[in-house]
């Protein structure tokens, strides 16, 4: 078990930082410390909500570099309004517009999608109004 802690440590970065009390953490840390915790549960499907919101921008690369290495047989499902974190990390996206899906598809066909760029860009999404 000891073993096991300190891989997961290591694994988040936060080996350096094992003695101290969460309270003393820096936000990012701290969230990678809830990830990480999530992670020992050893899930098939990790859910993050917004993971980096509120971490500064220095740390964020840390989470984002943390969780893409998380093995294949974890799937995680990110909830993320950062666009440029989304294209960065995922593999598939789907786009939501007020709790409907618009589409689906990789970052390429994302990027590209007209209803996505009209939606982002404020214009009106076919059958969406």
């Amino acid at each position: 078990i000891a073993a096991e802690g300190e891989a997961l440590l290591a694994q988040f970065r936060l080996t350096e930082l094992a003695d101290r009390p969460t309270r003393e953490l820096p936000y990012g840390k701290r969230r990678l410390l809830e990830i990480g915790l999530a992670v020992a549960l050893k899930p098939s499907v990790l859910l993050l909500d917004e993971p980096a919101a509120g971490v500064p921008a220095a740390e964020r690369k840390d989470i984002l570099d943390t969780v893409a290495a998380l093995p294949d047989d974890v799937s995680v499902v990110l909830i993320e309004h950062d666009m440029d974190l989304v294209f960065s990390f995922a593999k598939s996206i789907t786009v939501l517009v007020n709790g409907a899906v618009l589409t689906s598809g990789t970052p390429a066909q994302i990027a590209d999608d007209p209803q996505v760029k009209a939606v982002y860009l404020g214009g009106e999404v076919v059958g969406h109004g």
